[in-house]
């Protein structure tokens, strides 16, 4: 049965990725490294890799898990989330539409929604595609921290790192949330539902420690923390790294950053918790505010196609509307019958 299934694919080619699949879980584990003291490290550990500087996170040990407990409260959770989708496709550059959607909860009480809203630009790379969308993010929350009381949570739907790579007006924004958030007494978290930490091993950091969780509380939730040492990591991690399964019904686990200035006030447990008791009944594990705000953000494909056509309406008539349809019907010939239509080159 196996082999019919692999017929279409080169057997060196499935060779080579069960070698470094065992390399991964099975050949680097079996490797003893030492520490500076000299004692062997038994656990692997997390790794950072930041341009060319790797930094090593803490050795893994059993005892920094800590059974969570959920919280009942009715403390405001405000969250944000946007999405981003191709409008046009010129082949130098890109219209791309965004459409973001914010609300506050009252405990699992709906109190307040902003939006959806959408914005328009044009970009050349995909790094300004995802700054941008960042910006658009940060500038509707921004908007809703006047409803900020001690205690409430802003959940975003990212980490909470701001490299040096963006541009310093984003990174004035997110450092402006952070403080305004910590000075109303609030709490600021990003959640990732995907993460690329990885353990020495090369192995996911998050897939780890879900298994080792499960020998340990056997379905029940669970956080993980330290993974890094504070004075290890740049300035402009502004929170500290946690993994958690917040719910016994769930099987994920999850990249929880959570402000530092919020850590002064508030302890991971207590946070964490607040978070557990807003999780979605559909998604056990993940908050319901954010998976609420996604699903208002989301672009459908038939929307996509009505706001072509308005646009091309709107354009009709302007000085440079030949160029714009020339360009536009060159970049989709490339992306058709040379690519195919799910490749944006």
């Amino acid at each position: 049965m196996t082999e019919s299934i692999l017929l279409g694919f080169r057997r060196s080619d499935i060779a080579l990725i069960f070698d470094k699949l065992r390399k991964i879980y099975v050949d680097n584990r079996r490797i003893i490294q030492y520490t500076l003291e000299g004692y062997p490290i038994l656990n692997p550990y997390p790794v950072l890799k930041i341009k060319n500087k790797e930094v090593k996170g803490v050795v893994i040990q059993r005892e920094y898990f800590r059974y969570l407990n959920e919280i009942p409260h009715n403390k405001k959770i405000l969250s944000v989330d946007a999405s981003i989708k191709v409008l046009f496709n010129l082949g130098t550059m890109r219209i791309v539409e965004a459409k973001v959607a914010a609300g506050v909860w009252q405990g699992l009480n709906k109190a307040k929604i902003r939006g959806p809203i959408k914005r328009l630009t044009i970009i050349e790379k995909k790094e300004e595609a995802a700054e941008w969308l960042m910006r658009i993010e940060f500038e509707e929350i921004m908007k809703l921290s006047y409803l900020i009381s001690p205690g409430d949570i802003v959940i975003l739907d990212r980490s909470l790192s701001i490299p040096p790579l963006l541009k310093k007006s984003t990174r004035n924004l997110v450092e402006t949330l952070d403080k305004i958030v910590s000075s109303k007494g609030g709490i600021l978290v990003g959640l990732t539902k995907s993460s690329k930490l990885s353990l020495n091993t090369g192995e996911s950091v998050i897939g780890y420690l879900i298994n080792l969780g499960e020998k340990i509380y056997r379905g029940l939730p669970w956080f993980y923390h330290p993974l890094f040492r504070e004075d290890s990591l740049p300035k402009w991690f502004l929170g500290d790294i946690v993994v958690a399964k917040l719910s016994e019904l769930g099987e994920n686990a999850f990249r929880i950053d959570i402000s530092r200035k919020s850590l002064k006030r508030y302890s991971i447990e207590e946070i964490l918790g607040k978070l557990s008791f807003v999780q979605d009944i559909a998604i056990p594990g993940y908050p319901y505010p954010l998976k609420a705000v996604h699903e208002l953000a989301k672009i459908s494909d038939n929307e996509l196609e009505v706001d072509k056509m308005l646009f091309l309406d709107i354009l009709k008539d302007k000085s440079f509307e030949n160029d714009f349809l020339s360009d536009l019907k060159s970049a989709n010939f490339r992306e058709r019958y040379l690519w195919g239509d799910n490749i944006s080159g």
